[in-house]
């Protein structure tokens, strides 16, 4: 999947500037996809050129222009042919996967420092994803029957985090034992 698509999607739900793009994507689709800001602006500009977005701009006071992004026809029927093709499989792409495996370089101290900072940073992960959560649960019922999908891709998320935790802190068990 590319990042058009995520913009695509969450530009379906609501219309937004660059900056109200980022905040949605970072409260949304962070826990499976990544980008940085000027990915997304990059996309915007792309998306927009292609003719797949609208922009409109709204004045504001001692600022420059806000450019506001909108989904046109266009780019609604790009997402929804995009969104009845099958999608592959991805594998694992973990950085700190690579390194672990090349840990035969590492002393037992350095490789229990390596797997707690993992594990600070999946828990931190899954207390987020668990606020995020319940912002969903105390949501409008209709949202969330039509968001419904959207929530299990978060519930997915929440469960690898879990799984990330109980790894490592199985790993700093043996890592202690020796």
């Amino acid at each position: 999947m590319s990042l058009r698509y995520a913009v695509l999607t969450l530009l379906d739900i609501e219309p937004g500037s660059g900056y109200d793009l980022k905040r949605r994507f970072e409260r949304s689709v962070s826990h499976f996809w990544s980008a940085s800001h000027q990915q997304m602006y990059r996309e915007l500009h792309r998306l927009h050129d292609e003719g797949l977005l609208d922009c409109a701009e709204q004045p504001q006071e001692g600022k420059p222009d806000k450019k506001v992004y909108s989904l046109t026809d266009s780019g609604r029927e790009a997402l929804r042919e995009w969104v009845q093709r099958p999608a592959p499989a991805q594998k694992i792409r973990e950085p700190f996967l690579i390194q672990l495996f090349a840990g035969h370089h590492l002393s037992r101290d350095q490789a229990r420092d390596a797997v707690q900072r993992q594990l600070d940073e999946h828990r931190a992960l899954l207390d987020s994803y668990l606020e995020q959560n319940e912002r969903v649960l105390n949501s409008d019922s209709e949202l969330q029957e039509r968001y419904w999908l959207a929530h299990q891709t978060l519930l997915l998320g929440i469960e690898a985090e879990r799984t990330w935790i109980a790894w490592a802190e199985r790993m700093l068990r043996e890592l202690e034992r020796g």
